[in-house]
């Protein structure tokens, strides 16, 4: 990844900086496009290069300006100590992804506090207006900000969808054209009332989704973990009780994308297939959320299922466990 300077720079303290945390998923903070110059924090870079970059922005013009050292550096301000001065470049990190979200309720709000927490900055929507989404923005921070579902779907460079399945004909179709679109919708008729095509098999949630988002590549993803799982179980990529997450899709580059968002986020994925075979990881498939509890006594209730799965404490389901539930189904 390379940071790109895209304002003019300017001077200021440490105490008037916004206080943000170096991202850790960026690895050294980056290559500075113009020149090349590797900066870290705490690195002291080469003077000529880094005053070639400094003039070239208007900083120090009238004579060398010798060795920096970088004091901070993330995705969006790149802090350098210019002889006395302290020299403030905001910066873009090029290769990242923003993530929008149409839905905010239990998945939604959990996909978004993980994201935030590796660096991705999240758009966030809901139906009742960006205006109630002012707490959670202000708890996710100063990479989270609101807007309406169509703003959310324009600006994601990956949409969540995360609604009700009953309201997906309210998604904004243009806006959605063209974008990877991960599908977390499971149908409960007693919720969405009865929709043929589910009933009779003729297509499943996420061909359904498909049908009505021409143009967007629907993956489905996130369906089957309940929140409280989803907010635990995330490790880093060869730990040992690293979970995983089946998605499905019918193209292979939003797959690909959507791979690379779970990694991101803690979690292997297991392929299904196309949106045809995604029903094998929606409820009441054994790979539908009592994949991430310990195992269940045999013959509960629908109720006494879904009471050990609230109060159960998560427990890993593996990429080989995964595919051994999915191919139960």
């Amino acid at each position: 990844m390379t940071l790109r300077l895209t304002t003019a720079w300017s001077r200021s303290s440490l105490e008037e900086m916004p206080v943000e945390r170096p991202d850790a998923h960026a690895g050294p903070a980056g290559h500075l496009l113009e020149r090349g110059v590797r900066a870290e924090v705490g690195e002291h870079v080469p003077g000529g290069a880094q005053d070639a970059l400094a003039v070239a922005h208007g900083v120090g013009a009238g004579g060398p300006l010798g060795g920096h050292t970088v004091i901070l550096a993330t995705d969006r301000r790149l802090s350098l100590v210019l002889g006395s001065d302290e020299v403030t470049f905001d910066c873009h990190l090029e290769g990242t992804v923003t993530l929008a979200l149409i839905g905010t309720g239990n998945i939604g709000s959990t996909v978004a506090r993980l994201a935030v927490d590796t660096g991705i900055d999240v758009v966030l929507s809901n139906s009742r207006g960006p205006e109630t989404l002012a707490d959670l923005v202000a708890e996710l921070g100063p990479r989270a900000r609101a807007a309406t579902a169509a703003e959310a779907a324009a600006a994601g460079d990956i949409v969540v969808v995360t609604i009700p399945l009953h309201a997906y004909t309210q998604l904004p179709v243009a806006e959605l054209a063209g974008k990877t679109v991960i599908d977390t919708l499971n149908y409960y008729p007693q919720r969405d009332g009865n929709i043929p095509e589910l009933d009779s098999g003729e297509l499943t949630t996420s061909g359904l989704l498909q049908r009505h988002l021409v143009g967007a590549h629907v993956v489905k993803g996130f369906n089957n973990i309940f929140f409280k799982a989803l907010a635990t179980l995330g490790r880093p990529a060869g730990a040992p009780d690293r979970s995983a997450l089946p998605i499905a899709g019918d193209d292979a580059a939003a797959k690909a994308a959507v791979v690379e968002l779970l990694d991101r986020l803690g979690y292997d994925a297991v392929d299904v297939g196309g949106l045809a075979d995604s029903w094998r990881s929606e409820n009441g498939k054994p790979a539908y959320a009592l994949a991430y509890t310990p195992e269940a006594p045999a013959g509960l209730s629908q109720e006494d299922a879904m009471r050990w799965l609230v109060e159960s404490a998560p427990a890993p389901a593996s990429a080989d466990r995964i595919r051994e539930l999915l191919a139960k189904a």
